[in-house]
């Protein structure tokens, strides 16, 4: 059924109102703080633990009540509220599964978004305001934020890439590229699907860092080098046979990215593997919708970056020395990949 024009416009400019909720929620991670006290506390404990106002602390509970994040038990000063237990992973700061640092992350875009008119008006991004956290904490939310999405789409792209047959476990002895690689997420799940295969992840010392806290002590320690630098600015290690650039070239404009592509080229061995999984749009540029919006994301959040065409892709790859470029995972999300190989 087609959505009233009304009850369209109203939906849309009503919703940074639940994401400004959650917003708050995650920078001062409330949902920990319940938790931590046998998913129990009043407006006041909890507003005295987090050093919050009050009459501010109980109205964003009402608000997640509301919402249905949090459950309320009681009225007045003596209620007690609780995390419902569907989102108890998710509200958690602790837990493996936490969505926690994507939610601080979407908070800080969120004020990015705000001063949309102004990005259109003059082209580049205006001030970033810090959360309450600060600029530096806000880096680590971005990083582990990568991580929260990336545990829930990683399988399904391991899968894919298989399934396409730019990965074989027939052919599992590996030398592997994760450019930009964050924590691992990725890298681990390429070691796991391929047993006999080594990795590197290459990106700057605050995601090495989580890097080395999510391999230390584990079987798969030995087998991931852990290099710090800047793409932008340092060569790649040389000497792999796959490269994957994971959710990098949204960040940047084509003369960049084809500097990338070029860097990626020289780190592979002859016969090489580039896989670039991004959003990869429809030459009129509005479709899939989330790309478009995603669009809109780099325009306000970075200097010059954008989504692609696969057209767009393809020649810079190309340019780079690349051959037999193949849009070969095709799907209307970010879990879409292009791959080319570097002739043998």
């Amino acid at each position: 059924m087609t959505t009233a024009p009304f009850d369209h416009l109203h939906s849309d400019l009503s919703g940074f109102m639940h994401s400004s909720i959650l917003g708050a929620l995650a920078e001062l991670d409330f949902g920990t703080a319940i938790l931590q006290n046998n998913n129990s506390l009043t407006a006041a404990e909890l507003a005295q633990q987090r050093a919050c106002d009050e009459r501010g602390t109980q109205n964003l509970l009402d608000a997640l009540v509301a919402l249905g994040y949090f459950a309320k038990s009681g009225t007045g000063a003596t209620a007690r509220y609780s995390v419902v237990e569907k989102y108890k992973s998710y509200l958690d700061s602790r837990h493996p599964a936490t969505f926690i640092p994507m939610i601080r992350h979407m908070a800080c875009v969120q004020r990015m978004w705000s001063q949309l008119a102004w990005s259109v008006k003059n082209g580049t991004p205006q001030e970033d305001i810090p959360s309450i956290l600060g600029a530096e904490q806000d880096n680590v939310s971005f990083i582990m934020a990568m991580n929260s999405i990336a545990i829930k789409l990683v399988e399904d792209t391991m899968n894919a890439l298989f399934n396409a047959g730019i990965l074989s476990s027939i052919n599992s002895n590996l030398r592997i590229l994760d450019i930009g690689g964050a924590s691992g997420t990725y890298t681990e799940a390429f070691l796991k699907k391929l047993p006999h295969s080594s990795a590197a992840i290459f990106d700057l010392p605050v995601a090495i860092a989580q890097a080395q806290m999510r391999f230390k002590g584990t079987d798969m320690e030995s087998r991931v080098s852990l290099v710090a630098g800047d793409f932008t600015k340092d060569a790649l290690p040389p000497g792999f046979d796959f490269a994957w650039i994971s959710a990098i070239i949204h960040q940047m404009n084509r003369e960049k990215s084809r500097m990338l592509y070029a860097k990626a080229f020289d780190a592979l061995n002859p016969g090489g593997i580039v896989a670039v999984r991004d959003y990869v749009m429809r030459e009129d540029r509005a479709y899939p919708v989330d790309g478009a919006l995603f669009g809109i994301n780099m325009l306000v959040c970075t200097q010059d970056g954008m989504v692609y065409t696969y057209k767009e892709i393809k020649e810079d790859l190309e340019l780079a020395g690349f051959t037999q470029v193949a849009h070969a995972i095709d799907v209307p999300t970010m879990s879409a990949v292009v791959t080319a190989k570097k002739p043998s």
